[in-house]
């Protein structure tokens, strides 16, 4: 089974391109649903949360009630501090519920497997992936759909994209780069193209139910991705950034889509 990073931005046009993979029946693990499953009541990182923030982060301030994310914004955004802390439970617990799905999709036969995480990076989870996919626009194009998406003033929509890591750092780690540059079909069908471009071999899949063999793979991915490194800390000065493969919506730099 071959699994596959998604990242992008905010107003990138990620969402049109992860509607566009489930039309071909390639299965999604949406990791913002992971990221609010992992924080309910019921799943452990609940009450370790609890347990170092304290009841004021909760609905009522009262164990058992859902998480404030208000409230909790308010403590962990302006505090680098305490946001490593609620991403040092976070995060783990978000990389399990992920391996769990990847053992079912394994179990059920599945080929390949598209992990949509926003923190693809800053989690560390581009080093387990087999290919990294970035979706890129410009940072002028994404400032003018967020305002337009939202109905944002130019400085709130600002200060949503810079609270995030820059598109161009995000596209050093890519294999393949989809840009959203022009409008909806362009789009599309550049994500056809990068998802036909990454199809596993199906010589390769059989194989991977072989268990010695399965576990060869997963230290190859692994390794390659340990032995490669960080790009943006082996990368050098003035270099400009590169990727394996680029699709491009090519046309016009209207501002037409902005999921």
């Amino acid at each position: 089974m071959k699994v596959i990073g998604l990242t992008g931005g905010i107003a990138s046009g990620k969402s049109t391109v992860v509607s566009t993979i489930l039309t071909l029946d390639i299965p999604v693990i949406d990791c913002d649903k992971l990221a609010r499953l992992v924080v309910e009541p019921t799943h452990p990182a609940y009450k370790k949360l609890v347990n170092h923030f304290g009841t004021v982060i909760l609905q009522n301030q009262q164990m058992g009630q859902p998480l404030d994310r208000y409230k909790f914004g308010t403590i962990i955004f302006p505090d680098a501090a305490q946001r490593r802390v609620a991403n040092s439970i976070i995060h783990p617990a978000v990389r399990d519920e992920i391996l769990k799905r990847l053992f079912k999709y394994w179990i059920k036969g599945t080929s390949l497997v598209v992990i949509d995480v926003p923190l693809l990076l800053e989690g560390e989870l581009w080093r387990i992936v087999s290919d990294v996919i970035v979706v890129y626009c410009p940072p002028e194009m994404q400032l003018a759909r967020i305002k337009s998406r939202d109905g944002l003033s130019e400085e709130d929509a600002l200060s949503r994209i810079n609270a995030q890591r820059p598109l161009i750092e995000k596209v050093d780690y890519a294999d393949h780069v989809i840009y959203n540059t022009s409008d909806l079909e362009s789009l599309k069908q550049s994500t056809l193209k990068v998802m036909a471009a990454v199809k596993p071999n199906p010589f390769w899949t059989v194989l991977a139910y072989f268990p010695p063999f399965t576990a060869i793979l997963i230290a190859w991915v692994v390794g390659r991705r340990h032995f490669k490194g960080d790009p943006r800390k082996t990368k050098p000065k003035g270099k400009d950034s590169t990727t394996a493969t680029a699709s491009s919506s090519s046309g016009s730099n209207t501002p037409a889509h902005a999921s």
